[in-house]
């Protein structure tokens, strides 16, 4: 992927359509439908773009028929693209296509039907699933549920850089893990000859990863590393995703006994 042409694409509808889109990584983004805001797209953007391979539809939200809508979407992707940038011609079918369909096929899900998704979600992230198989004993937060926004966190003790890249990376590999926008880390790690390392990843959630290890800082947590993470299907929470970020991870630091509960969160004297 050429990731310069890929930004120049994105400033570009930026430009055309201020606060239209939302990245959420290097390779994903989420953009509302040109006159149809309600409905935004989940984009994937696959290693051979713009030259070799198209982008994905990975999903349309704000719509009762988005299971059709997004084959329908990726028909219209890729009789679009032609070895070249494509979102903007896409956004102008899409919105058009959007046009000539019915109020009932575009009607937004109920509020019934949301919860009942949601709900659905909540109970495939629970901890004997989305563990299930790994070596590592992470400590898990409860959900955090927010406009369509899952986040946990988990927790595990780590003796070194080394191992704490090792543990993250069994932990994406996870099924459930593994289909998250984002997975924000930070770790503090008291090395030997009192040499002490820290560091964090913001996995395209600008600025939450420098959160997270600030929060571990303030618990006077160590030995430990902390990964959130955040599925995402389209809602826009704003801050309150930094609220959420920091509750479920410490929740997870406390179930994992890596601090003094009575002293988290409270600075030394």
């Amino acid at each position: 992927m050429c990731q310069e042409e890929l930004q120049q694409e994105f400033d570009a509808i930026d430009a055309i359509y201020p606060d239209f889109m939302e990245r959420l990584s290097d390779t994903q983004c989420v953009i509302k439908v040109p006159e149809h805001e309600s409905i935004s797209i989940h984009l994937s953007f696959p290693s051979g773009y713009p030259t070799e391979a198209a982008p994905q539809v990975l999903e349309v939200n704000g719509t009762s028929n988005s299971k059709a809508l997004r084959e329908q979407f990726q028909g219209l992707m890729d009789a679009l693209w032609n070895s070249d940038v494509c979102i903007f011609d896409f956004l102008t079918e899409v919105a058009e296509t959007c046009s000539e369909l019915s109020e009932q096929d575009l009607k937004s899900h109920s509020h019934e039907a949301d919860e009942l998704e949601l709900a659905k979600q909540l109970e495939q992230l629970r901890l004997e699933e989305c563990l299930a198989g790994l070596d590592v004993n992470w400590f898990q937060s409860d959900p955090v549920t927010d406009r369509g926004s899952n986040f946990i966190a988990f927790a595990a003790q780590a003796t070194s850089e080394e191992d704490a890249r090792l543990k993250l990376d069994q932990l994406r590999m996870d099924s459930k893990v593994s289909k998250c926008q984002h997975v924000m880390t930070a770790w503090r790690i008291h090395g030997s000859g009192n040499v002490n390392f820290q560091d964090c990843d913001d996995d395209g959630e600008t600025a939450a990863g420098g959160r997270l290890l600030h929060l571990l800082t303030l618990m006077d947590a160590w030995d430990v590393v902390v990964a959130v993470a955040r599925w995402f299907t389209g809602t826009h929470i704003g801050p309150d995703r930094f609220k959420h970020i920091n509750s479920t991870a410490r929740e997870a630091v406390l179930r994992g006994s890596f601090v003094d509960a009575s002293k988290a969160g409270k600075k030394k004297k």
